[in-house]
């Protein structure tokens, strides 16, 4: 399990860095090809480039970092994950944008970890 863990805690850094850096293309790398993006306000995403126009938007909106804390990650089979954490965005001054909880079911694909399903909601209401 900690193994497991280590994988999902590596890709997750690896987006973190990814949109930090603003390489929303980079981003959407780590998203399979079937994936599903599901954000307040907003119809379902499909596909990287639904990932990527989402990534995007966030950044768009004056979001300059994005800071995970990980609550739980388990196994749902052998090539699927599901990872639900805290998540707090932030301006380029530091100021907080935004407060709300993830979930992520990441699949196996190659030997590799992917965000399948990601679907965030903002705690304000």
């Amino acid at each position: 399990m900690a193994d497991l863990k280590a994988a999902i805690e590596t890709q997750m850094q690896k987006l973190l860095a990814c949109f930090k850096a603003n390489d929303m293309k980079g981003v959407a790398s780590l998203y399979t090809e079937d994936c599903k993006v599901m954000i307040p306000g907003m119809d379902t995403l499909y596909g990287p480039e639904g990932a990527e126009k989402v990534h995007v938007g966030l950044w768009a909106g004056g979001v300059r970092t994005v800071e995970m804390k990980t609550d739980e990650i388990g196994p749902m089979g052998s090539d699927v994950i599901y990872y639900r954490a805290a998540y707090t965005t932030k301006a380029e001054d530091g100021s907080v944008t935004d407060v709300g909880k993830n979930i992520v079911i990441w699949k196996k694909v190659g030997g590799e970890w992917f965000l399948y399903i990601d679907i965030f909601n903002s705690n304000k209401a």
